[in-house]
């Protein structure tokens, strides 16, 4: 169990540190940011630890290993990260903490154009935008049930999950890091459904 401890705290101290308050907020490209969703952004890496000390204590040694490969490799820096990102992707949700220890899923379809993105097969998708937030990038989207109505980021309600008419509509934030133009991924603190952390892997 020692070295999935080593790797655990090599993460955890590979992350940037970003202090942010919780409240609304408003990105330098005019993007708000949801004050339930820039809470989750100052509590990014209590989220991150927690699911994967669940993950590593747990978790199968096959799915801690895919785990452990998709977070390793330090971030592109913004500018060259968009550029890096064009185009189409295969993407593999891997779920950790709260319900389930760690969840690895199949291979999805994902694409980025411009700053759109979009992930286009599975029961759970999303589509939104990414943005420059000082030295990362983040990812502003909406979270939705295959065949539901998907209403933009901004035009969200409070609760969207429980709101009348809303159909399955949630709210996606991710931290959003490029490694290489072969290989990125999306880490979404506290997401709305199942988890406490998930990484949607990107690689082609």
């Amino acid at each position: 169990m020692r070295k999935p401890i080593l790797i655990l705290a090599a993460l955890l101290l590979s992350l940037p540190a970003h202090a942010q308050d919780g409240a609304d907020r408003t990105l330098p490209d005019g993007a708000r940011i949801r004050p339930d969703d820039s809470q989750k952004l100052a509590q990014f890496d209590s989220f991150y630890g927690a699911a994967l000390r669940t993950a590593f204590a747990t978790g199968q040694a096959a799915d801690i290993a895919t785990l452990t490969g998709a977070l390793t490799g330090p971030p592109m820096p913004p500018a060259a990260a968009m550029e890096a990102l064009k185009g189409d992707w295969k993407c593999r949700m891997m779920k950790a903490g709260d319900m389930t220890a760690l969840v690895i899923y199949d291979n999805f379809d994902c694409s980025f154009d411009g700053a759109r993105f979009s992930k286009e097969t599975g029961s759970q998708q999303t589509v939104g935008t990414i943005h420059t937030d000082g030295d990362r990038l983040i990812y502003l989207g909406t979270g939705y049930v295959q065949g539901s109505e998907v209403p933009a980021y901004a035009d969200l309600p409070e609760d969207p999950l429980n709101a009348p008419g809303m159909g399955q509509n949630w709210a996606d934030i991710a931290v959003v890091e490029v490694v290489s133009d072969r290989r990125a991924r999306l880490i979404f603190p506290d997401p709305a459904l199942e988890s406490q952390l998930n990484v949607l892997y990107l690689t082609r």
